[in-house]
């Protein structure tokens, strides 16, 4: 009995060893990778700044492919592409900085000049006022910002509910109450906004043509008919995939096949 028990404890103890090892590595590794990262940032902003635009890109590429993300590292990197006239990976890395910081203006406006140095420009499909309105309340904040003003107000109105429960005399407890709702209430609003935005965000499956020009299929097949023809730096919907094909959805609501190898996702 004793023995079994000592065997137990032996390979507890050991188990325990073992995982605390591999969070050990586990974060040298990762501290190792931001380290590495940061050192590659900054030689890319100095490539950068001396003009070699082609250096400071794979730099800048070899941390997004450490995984290493930022909205800075891929704004860095649509902008080194702009330079080298580049403009559909521009356009590319553009969109993915703006998706992790949807309202920084910089970002707005380069990738809006990249857009400018396309060739398809296709009018979108009207938006109805409340289609428009709950567009501007989504990017209003990102989902992170929407989540703590939530959860700011949740607690102000929790306070508010305390308030009420001490109050002495009626009209402060009114006054503690419908505050108090009215925040809640609020609260629930903006934590679903930021559910929402982060759904968005999340099932999002844009892409941009990467070829100089590609045709849209009417089904998934080389031999089917030709609908039209999308050229790089396009920004699209993907809605559907079959075996090397992309349904897609272009601004303006016509729908057709891509060949996969034409498109990358943003």
């Amino acid at each position: 009995m004793r023995k079994t028990l000592n065997s137990r404890l032996l390979i507890t103890a050991l188990c325990m060893m073992l995982f605390t090892a591999v969070g050990v590595i586990s974060s040298a590794h990762a501290q190792s990778q931001k380290v590495n990262a940061a050192q590659n940032y900054a030689e890319g902003n100095k490539a950068y700044r001396s003009g070699r635009y082609e250096d400071a890109a794979k730099l800048f590429e070899s941390i997004i492919s450490s995984n290493q993300l930022s909205a800075s590292v891929y704004f860095n990197l649509g902008n080194c592409y702009y330079k080298t006239q580049d403009f559909p990976r521009a356009v590319l890395n553009y969109e993915r900085a703006r998706r992790m910081a949807p309202l920084d203006d910089d970002i707005q406006y380069n990738l809006k000049l990249a857009y400018s140095n396309t060739i398809d420009k296709i009018e979108p499909v009207p938006q109805l006022f409340y289609e428009r309105w709950w567009e501007l309340i989504l990017s209003g904040q990102s989902p992170s910002g929407w989540a703590w003003t939530g959860i700011i107000f949740l607690w102000v109105s929790i306070g508010l509910g305390v308030g009420y429960l001490f109050a002495n005399t009626i009209a402060k407890r009114k006054i503690t109450f419908l505050s108090g709702s009215g925040l809640f209430l609020l609260s629930l609003f903006f934590l679903f906004i930021a559910s929402c935005s982060n759904r968005r965000l999340n099932h999002d499956k844009s892409a941009i043509v990467m070829e100089t020009s590609s045709y849209v299929k009417s089904s998934p097949e080389q031999k089917s008919t030709n609908l039209f023809m999308l050229h790089a730096g396009t920004k699209i919907e993907v809605i559907e995939e079959i075996s090397g094909w992309k349904k897609i959805k272009i601004a303006n609501g016509n729908i057709g096949w891509i060949d996969e190898k034409s498109i990358e996702l943003i």
